[in-house]
């Protein structure tokens, strides 16, 4: 009986942290968490957020250094995301909710796709990107 009820404890201590915004698992979760309607997934989007994380990665550099030429292959309105440290994306999606710039990117309305990449330093750092656009 108690194994039973600690394992309802856990239950139900996990279903009430997944409803906060910080705990969000993915984009469209955190999304809908505040009312917005999901993104799809663009896959040219998520090949110019790999290859910034890669270049990132290969120049140990956090930055968003030719996001205006990345910025073209969006269709118009566009927002970029990065990071380092997080071993998954739902840790990025978490670190970048608690900023309120990245936050307001993906809570962007002008907004209709997003993609999302990683890459891994020779050092072992692993850098995240997302783009948003059209």
């Amino acid at each position: 009986m108690l194994k039973v009820l600690q394992a309802i404890s856990v239950l139900i201590g996990f279903t009430s942290s997944t409803a906060s915004p910080a705990f969000a698992l993915d984009l469209n979760a955190f999304r809908a968490e505040h009312k917005l309607p999901p993104l799809s997934y663009s896959a040219t989007l998520a090949g110019a957020a790999h290859s910034h994380a890669r270049d990132m990665a290969q120049r140990n550099s956090l930055d968003h250094n030719g996001f205006k030429e990345r910025a073209k292959v969006s269709g118009g309105t566009a927002a970029e995301n990065v990071s380092w440290g997080c071993d998954d994306q739902a840790c990025a999606i978490r670190q970048w909710a608690k900023s309120p710039g990245h936050r307001r990117n993906m809570l962007m309305t002008g907004v209709s796709a997003y993609g999302i990449a990683s890459a891994v330093s020779d050092k072992g750092r692993k850098y995240w990107v997302m783009m948003l656009g059209n």
